[in-house]
């Protein structure tokens, strides 16, 4: 069979092989572009024990294969094996995909490495950068080139046993935060260009939207966001930042959590915060009064947030509450050095002996995190759920805090129902803040 598989009998035969598996990597037309203004050029199979084959789909050297007939051959294998489920899907919506990258990091700690440096399309890039389907010109058998080595710098994944809590990564988070990136943010373009100095908006600004690229493949798991140069889980807090975004529906709502990290804690150690400020609950405590000052509300911020992490100041260390933080952060150190690993009690990922440099106040940070992002997902799946077929749709998403891009269409009540999925009948309280753009 010829390595470039576009006829009728080559799709055929290659369908019918006896190999289960199957590794695959797209082709898009520019490395580049985000993969919602992206376009599909071609797709690289390789079946496991097999040499690669290339099914062109918009290639100017190839006769291209049509996408239902691809999606045949796809199917025809039972678990297919890629570096990025959360692109692929943009292209195909397919079962038992396996995302080696997600496999890797939860395994290892570390992110998978598979950037292949090759020269021909080094030179290619350099003359032609500009091209929105660069790839569709360079030739095939230099593309084939680049597959065979990834694949062969991600083949030792496939083996690697699958680590606790993959499942809920590989599956649900990449749904989900695909079906945030698929929105956009509603921009202001020309000022939005100019305020962010983006050098090349044809990447991923399309008309009054601009895309966003979620990475999951962190050592904590908490997802990092940003994409051509702009940070998006760390928009600056200056107004000329914020005023260039604009809604697409009515107007911007940001639902944000009270006191997050202190409530998850609080929930995982059964232990009932009686305020619906967090902060206020524990500054209470701590200057023994019943209303407390600005200041001192500022004061049992700063103390709350280093008492997570176990660095409580002495006259504060007989509140009950952080004695309990104290506790519970020795007995995750205790089964980390006894057991080799802690596990998140909702995603059940586990943080291994691989960790580098750990010390309790490092292994209580991971868990945080990883704590937050996976109840996050659960809380961020329900809403997709509840707003399908509606108007209103999740825009951003900032960790302790969701932006709704809302239509008012949809009426109070979705607002509410928004609420009450978010504070998990009450474990979470949420604050809400709206605007016509994002200086909330």
């Amino acid at each position: 069979m010829f390595y470039i598989v576009e006829s009728d009998s080559q799709l055929e035969e290659l369908s019918h092989l006896q190999y289960k598996e199957v590794f695959i990597h797209l082709i898009l037309s520019n490395n580049n572009i985000h993969p919602k203004l992206n376009s599909l050029v071609g797709v690289y199979l390789r079946p496991i024990g097999l040499e690669g084959y290339f099914i062109p789909i918009a290639h100017d050297e190839g006769l291209n294969v049509g996408k239902e007939r691809l999606i045949d051959v796809i199917n025809s294998f039972d678990t297919k094996y890629t570096i990025d489920r959360k692109t692929m899907l943009y292209y195909f919506n397919l079962e038992n995909v396996i995302d080696l990258s997600i496999k890797h990091n939860l395994a290892k700690h570390k992110q998978l490495e598979y950037s292949i440096e090759d020269s021909t399309i080094n030179w290619f890039y350099s003359k032609h950068e500009n091209n929105p389907n660069i790839n569709k010109i360079i030739p095939i058998s230099i593309l084939m080139r680049l597959c065979d080595g990834i694949y062969k710098k991600v083949s030792k994944v496939i083996d690697l046993k699958e680590p606790s809590g993959f499942s809920f990564f590989n599956s649900t988070a990449t749904n989900v935060f695909y079906l945030i990136e698929n929105k956009g943010i509603g921009i202001k373009p020309i000022e939005f260009k100019d305020i962010y100095n983006v050098e090349k908006p044809e990447i991923n600004i399309h008309n009054s939207t601009v895309y966003t690229k979620y990475n999951l493949n962190n050592i904590t798991t908490r997802p990092t966001n940003a994409f051509n140069s702009v940070n998006f889980a760390a928009i600056p807090k200056k107004e000329n930042y914020r005023e260039v975004y604009t809604p697409e529906n009515d107007i911007f709502i940001e639902f944000d959590f009270d006191g997050y990290h202190l409530r998850l804690i609080a929930d995982l150690l059964n232990f009932k915060i009686e305020d619906k400020s967090a902060h206020t609950y524990l500054g209470k405590k701590m200057f023994n009064k019943e209303n407390i000052t600005e200041e001192e509300y500022k004061t049992a911020k700063q103390v709350n947030f280093q008492a997570i992490y176990g660095n409580i100041p002495k006259k504060y260390q007989n509140i009950v509450f952080f004695r309990q933080i104290k506790k519970y952060i020795h007995s995750l150190w205790e089964k980390f050095t006894e057991n080799g690993y802690i596990e998140n009690p909702i995603s059940k990922i586990r943080f291994n002996s691989s960790l580098e440099d750990t010390n309790p106040t490092k292994l209580m940070n991971y868990m945080m995190q990883s704590l937050e992002t996976a109840n996050n997902i659960v809380i961020l799946k329900n809403l997709l759920k509840y707003l399908n077929n509606r108007k209103s749709f999740i825009t951003l998403y900032t960790y302790d805090s969701v932006i709704i891009d809302f239509c008012k269409e949809d009426g109070r009540e979705v607002l509410e129902n928004i609420q009450n999925i978010m504070e998990c009948e009450g474990k979470y309280p949420v604050k809400f803040k709206y605007s016509n753009n994002l200086v909330l």
